[in-house]
């Protein structure tokens, strides 16, 4: 019988996950959407405490961790910078390991710096979840990036999937090129040169130079927030010119009605996606905020199953 345990007790980076690991959280993910509709109760984290410590403004990661951690019965604190002794010069290290004391198991974790998790994981035995850090990684958007495309054709491999828009910033777009390559699915990036990273041939992905070359190649166009910070930078020539090179529109995907469309959030409408377009049936935007809740249920279920097993 398999155990229901994961390779390891914590989740920095896409790159923490298996094969197996990712078939164990989607079949847990399946679990919860069953039983759930059905009214059915859980006791996964009862008994556990879950620090939610977001160090940049988050709706959609921080609150479905929230509802995540209610669900599976157990305690969610919001721990909040800004009123910490942060603000007095006490280190990260020390806010760890002072709420750690306090008999909190689980860290939920988003910093605009990148590697603050894996610091974190460093300096505990408790369990440590990335919730995106700097231009690294955000390995659990990931996961419910692949489950919505996985439930929606039911299968990854061999599909084609293009990430589109401003991918050197982008930490969504890390985590997914390494487990969307990992369960098989061919992987290609669409945007200016200035927002491409500067050594993405490590991927060795086709590159698309306007968003029609992608829609004509893909199965699924992924969407990236354009951050407006980056005007400023000359990175791209203006709004109106990325919004007619890499902007999706409701003509554009009429062309393909088939074409899924996903977009972490939160969108730009107006901009890599026009207002019309989330009507259309195969944009999946809402879809992917729904599955994002099950996800992190399932993960961590599995995260305290696999803690729990290390400890005997």
């Amino acid at each position: 019988m398999q155990k229901e345990v994961l390779s390891k007790p914590y989740l920095l980076s896409a790159d923490d996950l298996t094969v197996e690991d990712v078939n164990l959280i989607f079949d847990r993910v399946r679990y919860f959407e069953y039983h759930y509709s059905l009214g059915a109760k859980f006791n996964d984290l009862d008994g556990y405490t879950v620090a939610l410590a977001f160090f940049e403004p988050s709706t959609r990661t921080r609150i479905s961790f929230e509802i995540a951690t209610q669900r599976l019965g157990g305690k969610p604190i919001l721990f909040s910078s800004s009123t910490s002794s942060l603000t007095k010069g006490e280190s990260l290290i020390d806010t760890l390991h002072t709420i750690e004391a306090m008999d909190v198991q689980i860290f939920v974790v988003r910093h605009s710096a990148s590697g603050v998790p894996l610091l974190l994981q460093r300096n505990t035995n408790k369990i440590v979840i990335n919730a995106g850090d700097g231009k690294h990684e955000h390995p659990t958007q990931a996961l419910l990036d692949a489950y919505t495309i996985q439930k929606h054709f039911g299968y990854i491999k061999d599909l084609k999937v293009c990430i589109v828009g401003d991918i050197l910033h982008s930490r969504v777009a890390r985590s997914n090129i390494i487990l969307l390559k990992k369960l098989g699915a061919n992987v290609a990036f669409c945007g200016p040169g200035t927002l491409l990273p500067r050594h993405h041939s490590q991927w060795n992905v086709p590159i698309f130079r306007t968003i029609d070359e992608a829609i004509d190649w893909a199965d699924v166009i992924m969407l990236l927030r354009l951050q407006n910070e980056r005007m400023d930078s000359g990175l791209v020539p203006s709004l109106a010119e990325f919004s007619r090179l890499y902007g999706m529109s409701l003509e554009r995907l009429s062309r393909k009605p088939e074409l899924v469309v996903l977009h972490p959030g939160p969108v730009n409408y107006g901009i890599e996606l026009q207002y019309e377009v989330p009507t259309f049936p195969t944009v999946l935007i809402q879809t992917q905020v729904t599955h994002g809740v099950f996800v992190r249920m399932a993960l961590l279920s599995l995260l305290v199953k696999t803690y729990e097993f290390r400890a005997r």
